[in-house]
């Protein structure tokens, strides 16, 4: 297992960010109150990142953070299920099915297009889970990628060009936007 605080720092470095949160609320109470259990290394990022931007393409809420982090963490969540429940309805492809299904995949994040950032769950232990990309403007298209959550945000704000799982070149765009 990759040592995640040193990728949360290089994520810091890299974007400027030297601050940390004070969470309103523990992972468990939060945990208990989705129905499922984070990953550790997002639990490290959001030790140290507020809800915000980044290189003006990911939007993350923290769900720690405060009880309008928790909220907006709740909105995009329920959202972004609903979201995938009716692209589903009527396909006959192997998309992938909405937490709280078995195999469901947890979305996490959304990006500036509208797309979602999503856990793949193919494993209990939560912090197995991969990380894949569903693009809004193809619903049916999925970027897959090996790395976590920490790590696919250190390969997007170190890409200099269009080697993220997003294929954006981010590079131009400013490191971090707390809210």
């Amino acid at each position: 297992m990759a040592d995640y605080r040193e990728i949360v720092d290089r994520i810091a470095l890299v974007v400027g960010w030297t601050d940390s949160v004070s969470p309103a609320f523990d992972w468990a109470t939060v945990e208990h109150d989705l129905g499922f259990q984070f990953p550790g290394d997002y639990k490290e990022f959001m030790a140290r990142f507020p809800s915000g931007q980044f290189r003006n393409s990911i939007e993350l809420y923290n769900p720690v953070q405060d009880v309008g982090s928790l909220a907006e963490f709740k909105r995009h969540f329920e959202r972004k299920l609903n979201a995938l429940r009716v692209v589903r309805e009527g396909r006959e492809d192997d998309m992938h099915p909405p937490f709280p299904e078995p195999d469901g995949v947890v979305p996490f994040a959304d990006d500036a297009e509208g797309g979602t950032l999503f856990w793949v769950p193919r494993s209990p232990n939560p912090d197995e889970w991969s990380v894949e990309h569903q693009a809004r403007g193809n619903p049916a298209e999925w970027t897959r990628t090996k790395p976590t959550m920490t790590g696919v945000l250190l390969e997007l704000v170190t890409s200099r060009g269009e080697r993220n799982i997003m294929h954006w070149d981010v590079s131009r765009h400013p490191g971090f936007l707390p809210y």
